[in-house]
């Protein structure tokens, strides 16, 4: 479990990264744990990728505007879970916030809540409309009876991979499939012929943009292009490491734009700013990006 404790005049916070147990390979990128007190920003931009997430609240109540522009308020010992988007949502907290997010595959989103992921795309939804009253309930009070985050973890590892064999078998080789070409691409941060990557898949460009639908959410195109940005990132992030002012025009043509207008317009549309915005309000150890 790697832990990033942080204290400034911006706000105090804790946030625990732990991977999953072995068994929900494929299934789990990541668990997150967070416990933020008197921050000086109240509303993030959530930058989109390529998981989907649940979330539960254990803190003060804060609300969620999805991608699609619906508001959903979430209270103490709630929780919500969203499927992956094609632009940042936003999330607004009264300064403090605690809870546990997993990042879910799309593949492992699929499994666990037993829909298609283009119902989840651009969407947020409680746990009690996806799982049922009971199950959600089940989950929630589990990771509230937990004394620390290893034992938030635990839960989850269990309680997930509980429910995933409790259900019957979607499509699973749909769903292989797809994340065999989804892996191509991410491999290739996005730089793929579309046509190329159906025919190694053996479908047609058609069919593999069903595929993507139903058990990813967004086109493969989509997706390619979510990729470029997220690979900008952490060119962006790299070079702040090394102490090195980026580039914009050097990422842009590292990262697969065509030119620094095409990345800025890109940029812009993902995270609601500038480049040069970003770079000024990210923050060690936050997941979304602090706006006001």
């Amino acid at each position: 479990m790697q832990v990033i404790r942080h204290n400034s005049e911006r706000g105090q916070w804790e946030m625990a990264f732990a991977p999953p147990h072995p068994r929900l390979a494929g299934l789990v990128d990541t668990y997150i744990a967070y416990d933020e007190r008197n921050t000086a920003f109240t509303r993030r931009h959530e930058l989109p990728g390529l998981n989907a997430v649940m979330i539960v609240n254990l803190g003060d109540p804060i609300t969620i505007v999805d991608t699609a522009g619906f508001v959903i308020p979430v209270g103490t010992g709630c929780g919500f879970a969203a499927g992956l988007s094609d632009a940042y949502a936003i999330s607004e907290s009264g300064g403090s916030q605690r809870g546990l997010q997993v990042m879910f595959t799309p593949q492992g989103a699929r499994r666990f809540f037993r829909l298609p992921m283009q119902d989840l795309t651009n969407r947020v939804f409680l746990l009690s409309d996806l799982l049922g009253p009971a199950a959600a309930l089940r989950l929630i009070e589990g990771l509230q009876a937990a004394n620390d985050w290893e034992t938030c973890f635990a839960w989850l590892d269990a309680a997930i991979a509980a429910h995933v064999a409790s259900r019957e078998a979607v499509d699973l080789a749909g769903i292989r499939n797809a994340g065999w070409a989804l892996r191509q691409i991410a491999g290739r941060h996005g730089d793929v012929s579309i046509a190329a990557l159906a025919g190694e898949v053996g479908c047609s460009r058609k069919h593999l943009a069903v595929l993507f639908r139903e058990h990813v959410g967004l086109s493969p195109g989509t997706v390619a292009g979510l990729l470029r940005f997220r690979h900008a990132l952490e060119l962006i992030d790299e070079a702040q490491i090394d102490a090195v002012p980026a580039k914009w025009t050097d990422v842009a043509l590292a990262a697969g734009y065509y030119d620094q207008a095409h990345f800025n317009r890109d940029f812009r549309r993902l995270t609601g700013c500038t480049p040069g915005d970003y770079l000024a309000a990210r923050l060690q150890g936050q997941v979304g990006l602090p706006v006001g």
